[in-house]
């Protein structure tokens, strides 16, 4: 076996001091130290398989450099999958081991997984969603918590969000740029305005749309849908309606990826060709619908993102409130100049 990688190795390759490194390897902020200087460190303990001796740091800084993410369903299901990279990438970045656990929205299950992880001494907690709705801990875990892709009803803990307000404003704007008077959109919860119903997300979105759409002059009719979930049964019932009940139809938001496809379908059904008669924005980026001919153009949910922010506000001791990642729209070639 060869000999083990010292720090003082480690700031020899990036050309930094030993206190230099120790204070961007253990996460310390306001240091002054540059984002290069950063970047060469992390480069450097990568390259030589730096491991600091986890039990003489935990007892000299009462720090395990370990940390747990708590998800409903993010780790079993492609959807979100990306948030665990990112958050990984974001831990191994900050020389933290990340534990995940996984609770199929059980909250006993998920209240047993925190007590685990707070029994390993974990440094800091990151509750997921896929759903984006939180069940919050029984008892404030002791340790800074973090909810990715949720909100807490007062505002109490850091959430990390997509900002829908301005991903709703760009799918809006990229149809009113051409020119597009009349808009439908697919798949609008009948509950709208209930918190107890629709999550802030969904919400957020759909109001952007409607505000963006109303402030351009343009005709925006909603399809409302009382089931559950989007998918792509939603999108073949309320594309079908819409054809069948608000008609003409030129132009539809998708509130996702699924219920686009499923409109897809409605309208080849129809005789519709897209975007020679209809042209077709939605939002999340799916990979699951990049079979879809033409390519969807789609407001793309920024999950690596989200999941590598909500472990940096984690282990950073950030104040309370949302932190938003940008959403950005990916034009491709489901849209064309209205008529």
């Amino acid at each position: 076996m060869s000999s083990r990688v010292t720090l003082s190795d480690v700031a020899d390759r990036a050309g930094l001091s030993i206190t230099a490194v120790s204070l961007i390897l253990n996460g310390k902020t306001g240091t002054g130290l540059s984002d290069d200087a950063r970047q060469r460190v992390f480069d450097a303990a990568l390259e030589l398989d730096y491991r600091p001796n986890l039990m003489a740091r935990g007892l000299r800084t009462e720090k395990s450099a370990t940390l747990g993410f708590v998800s409903d369903r993010v780790a079993s299901t492609r959807y979100a999958g990306p948030m665990i990279r990112g958050a990984l990438r974001a831990a191994r970045e900050r020389s933290h081991t990340m534990f995940v656990t996984e609770t199929e929205g059980d909250p006993a299950e998920q209240n047993h997984a925190i007590e685990a992880l707070l029994d390993r001494g974990v440094d800091a907690l990151v509750l997921a969603t896929v759903t984006g709705r939180i069940q919050l801990p029984e008892q404030r875990p002791g340790v800074p918590v973090v909810l990715l892709n949720g909100a807490s009803p007062d505002g109490s803990h850091i959430s990390v969000l997509p900002d829908e307000t301005a991903g709703g404003r760009q799918a809006a704007e990229h149809l009113i740029g051409l020119g597009h008077r009349r808009v439908h959109l697919l798949g609008v919860p009948v509950h709208l305005d209930d918190p107890e119903r629709v999550i802030t997300q969904v919400h957020r979105r759909i109001h952007s749309l409607l505000n963006t759409f109303r402030d351009a002059g343009v005709d925006v009719v909603p399809v409302s849908y009382e089931r559950e979930h989007w998918d792509a049964d939603a999108g073949f019932d309320t594309a079908s309606r819409a054809l069948r009940d608000a008609a003409p139809v030129s132009a539809v938001v998708a509130l996702n990826d699924a219920i686009a496809a499923g409109a897809y379908e409605a309208f080849r059904s129809a005789g519709l060709r897209v975007p020679e008669d209809v042209s077709v924005v939605s939002f999340d980026d799916d990979e699951i619908v990049s079979f879809l001919r033409p390519r969807l153009s789609t407001v793309a949910l920024p999950f690596e993102a989200m999941g590598r922010r909500s472990v940096e506000l984690a282990l950073d001791g950030a104040a309370s409130g949302e932190y938003l990642e940008a959403m950005h729209l990916r034009v491709r070639a489901s849209t064309r100049p209205g008529a």
